[in-house]
Order: structure tokens, then C-alpha cells, then sequence
């Protein structure tokens, strides 16, 4: 049974969902009216980042408040170490039942960093099966993965996919675990595959969209001499330099299925918020919505993730709890900002200092300090130190020893202004530069780690490969607990 000082906590994630577009963040294209009614009752931070632009770096961060590059956890195939404590480890040593349904990618053997259960598996191996070095030089054809055909008019639409099916299981098991509530404090984070490709769509919500005026990127005419060395690594890694995305045909295909799938998981929250009305559970349970990462969707001529651009590194955060006003926080805030949260919220106290921040003073009414918020990517594509930093209006994008980028976001929103080596801002550069480089962050150390693990992991790759095993979860459903056995 919650209690005031505990309450439940609902934490519901989409994946690959930045803000825009959805009508719930004060965008215009995708209907959601479950989030636009929990927005309406949340504390919603308008300017929330990704600590990594990638689905496991930036998990790790979520559950642990702490940025990659502490963790080490830096491409989809990296574990973070079971000895650091999660916001799961901590809610649970409150006396909080701690459960998980859906996608976390954990990697490696600790497939539960202390949740109690998982109510199925993961949808993604758990092995350290998707960390790649960079692409041969002297190989133009190169290809990792095809992913551009994703993205692509011919390969979008109505139909059903393994990631639909897998969402659907999901939410079956966080229904149940809500219509049957233990009788004790619980946190339940329900957590969603979808928006992420394929944008294969249930057909009725492909149909929503049919006529939907979804709003498409513009291009400058000089885009290519604008490209930084960031912008030119992630194209060919994701086969950009064969396959132009900027096709508006493509570009609005593209669009539609993200619509109809952001609708799809909006409609899975509406259904979770009515089962915690039917329990009776609503006003004693924090109520959160948030994404681990954004989506490119064609701005910049780029797809998928992994950029610094704000489609790739905004997400959408609302927090709904008892008793707080609902409002608007501009200030710019983190996803490990998150898990700080929560803790405090249980009554522990960190084993060790936590680099992200409470957001508690925003949900009392507070203004938050404006800070500088950290994001970074070293992984497959880039295979070198890569940041980003938001401190007030500006952002800064350094990849290590390539040319940096600086936009200040009030006056170019679309980021096309690269303001870097300007004398007239050369103080503010120089500052958000030495954030990166002050000595917070061993550039160089990073590197060397991001190498030298490829082929440490390939080895054990091969070898569970050769012995048949790997680490995935199962679940424990006993028979004999289930349904009615007297």
C-alpha cells in the first residue's frame, strides 16, 4: 500500500520519440490526446535531453545518473557494471516492489540491475553482439546495417511487425501487474519499442494519418558544405551517401509511420492511466512519461539517432505527481536528472555522488539553475570522444580533433548557423569547449577504451556463439501461482 511519502511510480517510456511533432509538447502533426491530458496535470520539461544518443548508453544514464563516459557504457553493445547502484537498487531498499515490462537493452549477464522482475524478456540480444569498429576507407560500398531501406516510401505502411508484437506483450503484462497490485509500495516502468523503425503500422492508425499535414524539413541550398566531420561519419554509417532521404516522398512516408506509431503508444498510456483509475491508484501514484532518446527524421538529411542535433537529443519529459502543480519548465534539464529524482523521492541517500540533478525544486515550484547539460556518443560510427553541451540558449558539439559546432538555439532553432571560431562569441565558446576539455573528461582514454574493447568482446562472442549460450532473460512464471489452482 503507498503511502504519501510513497508513493506508487508509473514510468512509462517510448523509444526514438523526440517532442516534436506531438501535439502533448506544444508541436503540431501527431494526435495524442492521453499525453496532451497527463501534460495538462505534469510538470513538463520542455527542454529535456538524452545523456547519449543511442538506446544502451543512454538506458545506462536512466538508471543510474550518471553519464557514459563514467559508466563506460558507450555503444549498444556495452554492459555498465552490476556494482552500480540504480534508481531500481535504491527504490527497492526502500521497500519498494520494483518491476520492469518491456525494453531496457540491458548488456551482459545482469539482465534485472535491481528490479525485482521482469515481466518478459527484452526485445534485443544481451550480448555484446552490436558494438562495430568503423567502416574501411578503401571500401566505398560499406554497409553495416541497411538502414536506410527502413525509412524508405516502398518499406513503410500499414502491416505488423515482431516490435508491435513485442509492445503488445509489454502492455499486457503491465496491465495484468496493475489489476493486481501488491500490498506495498510499487515502481512499474513500462517501457516501449515503438516509435523506433520499422515504421510498420497497424493499419488503423496508418489510416489516421492518411491526409495528416505533417510539417517537413527545409533545406538550405549549400547543406553539403555545411556538413561537419560528425555529419559526414554518420551518413556513410548510415549509408546516406547511397540513399538520399531528402525525397519528399520518403521524407512524408517517414513521418506518417512515426505519427501513427507515436498514436499507438499514446493510445498504450491511455490504457494504463484507466487501469490505475479503475484501482483506485491514480492520485497516489507519480505518473512519468519520457524517451530514451529523439529520431532524426529527415532534418539534416539525416535518419535514425546518434547526432547531437535536437531531433536526435530532445526527448519529452512529464512528471505527474500527487499534490504538484502542473507547469512548464523551460530550463534545460537531463535524462540522469531523472533516477536523482526518484531516490530522493524513496528517502536514500547515494552511496556515491550522482551527476545528474534533483528536479525536485521545479515540482515544488522552484526555479532550477541553469547548468551546464551533457550529452555524449563515442560508439559505432564515430569511434571517437564526442559531445555536446546546452548551457542556456547555446549549444556546442565537439567530436575529438575534428572542428567544433556552436548554435545558439533562440536565434537558429533549426541549427544551420555554425557560429564556432566567431570572435563575437569566442567567450561563450571558449567556455562550453572547456567544459569538454577542462579535464572532467579524458578525450584521449576514451578513445583507447572504445578500441581496445572490440576485440576483447569479439572473443566472447565467439565463444558463446561455439558453447550455444547467451544471457537473455526468461521469465519465472510458475503455473502453480497463476490463475485458479484450489
Amino acid at each position: 500500500m503507498s503511502t504519501p511519502d510513497r508513493p506508487n511510480i508509473l514510468l512509462v517510456m517510448a523509444d526514438q520519440m523526440p517532442p516534436f511533432l506531438l501535439e502533448a509538447c506544444g508541436f503540431s502533426g501527431v494526435h495524442t490526446p492521453n499525453l496532451t491530458a497527463l501534460a495538462k496535470r505534469s510538470v513538463q520539461f520542455t527542454n529535456a535531453y538524452s545523456p547519449s544518443p543511442i538506446c544502451v548508453p543512454a538506458r545506462s544514464c536512466l538508471m543510474t545518473g550518471l553519464h557514459t563516459s563514467t559508466t563506460g557504457c558507450f555503444d549498444n553493445g556495452d554492459p555498465f557494471d552490476s556494482f552500480i547502484p540504480t534508481f531500481a537498487h535504491y527504490l527497492t531498499n526502500a521497500g519498494y516492489e520494483t518491476v520492469l515490462s518491456g525494453k531496457m537493452h540491458f548488456i551482459g549477464p545482469d539482465q534485472l540491475h535491481g528490479f525485482q522482475r521482469r515481466l518478459n524478456p527484452d526485445i534485443y540480444p544481451s550480448g555484446f553482439l552490436w558494438s562495430y569498429p568503423l567502416p574501411p576507407e578503401d571500401d566505398p560500398d560499406w554497409q553495416a546495417f541497411d538502414f536506410v531501406s527502413q525509412f524508405q516510401a516502398q518499406n513503410i505502411g500499414p502491416g505488423w511487425s515482431k516490435e508491435l508484437q513485442y509492445d503488445e506483450e509489454t502492455q499486457f503484462r503491465a496491465l495484468e501487474y496493475l489489476r493486481h497490485p501488491p500490498d506495498r509500495p510499487w515502481m512499474l516502468t513500462v517501457s516501449f519499442t515503438n516509435p523506433h523503425p520499422p515504421y510498420v503500422v497497424p493499419r488503423k492508425y496508418w489510416d489516421m494519418y492518411k491526409d495528416a499535414d505533417l510539417p517537413l524539413p527545409e533545406y538550405p541550398d549549400d547543406m553539403g558544405a555545411r556538413y561537419s566531420d560528425f555529419d559526414r561519419a554518420l551518413r556513410r554509417w548510415h549509408g546516406l551517401d547511397s540513399g538520399d532521404m531528402r525525397d519528399p516522398e520518403h521524407l512524408l512516408a517517414m513521418r506518417r509511420g512515426f505519427a501513427a506509431l507515436c498514436h499507438y503508444v499514446d493510445d498504450k498510456l491511455g490504457e494504463l492511466l484507466a487501469v490505475l483509475e479503475e484501482q483506485g491508484q491514480r492520485d497516489e501514484t507519480i505518473v512519468i512519461f519520457t524517451a530514451d532518446h529523439g529520431e532524426m527524421l529527415g532534418e539534416h538529411g539525416l535518419i535514425q539517432k546518434r547526432s547531437f542535433y535536437e531531433w536526435s537529443t530532445r526527448i519529452p519529459l512529464l512528471i505527474n505527481m500527487p499534490g504538484k502543480k502542473a507547469r512548464k519548465i523551460d530550463t534545460p534539464v537531463s535524462l540522469i536528472d531523472l533516477p536523482v529524482t526518484l531516490i530522493e523521492l524513496s528517502g536514500q541517500t547515494p552511496v556515491r555522488s550522482l551527476e545528474g540533478r534533483s528536479l525536485m525544486p521545479a515540482m515544488n515550484g522552484e526555479a532550477l539553475e541553469v547548468i551546464p547539460i551533457i550529452s555524449e556518443y563515442h560508439g559505432e560510427g564515430i569511434m571517437r570522444p564526442s559531445f555536446m553541451v546546452r548551457l542556456g540558449d547555446w549549444k556546442y558539439i565537439y567530436c575529438h580533433r575534428s572542428a567544433p559546432q556552436l548554435f545558439n538555439l533562440v536565434e537558429d532553432p533549426d541549427e544551420w548557423t555554425n557560429r564556432a571560431g566567431d570572435p563575437d562569441v569566442s567567450e561563450i565558446e571558449a567556455e562550453l569547449h572547456g567544459i569538454i576539455a577542462g579535464g572532467r573528461f579524458d578525450l584521449d582514454a576514451i578513445e583507447t577504451e572504445v578500441w581496445a574493447r572490440l576485440p576483447m568482446k569479439d572473443a566472447v562472442n565467439r565463444a558463446m556463439a561455439a558453447n550455444a549460450t547467451n544471457w537473455d532473460y526468461e521469465g519465472r512464471h510458475k503455473a502453480a501461482d497463476r490463475y485458479v489452482r484450489q
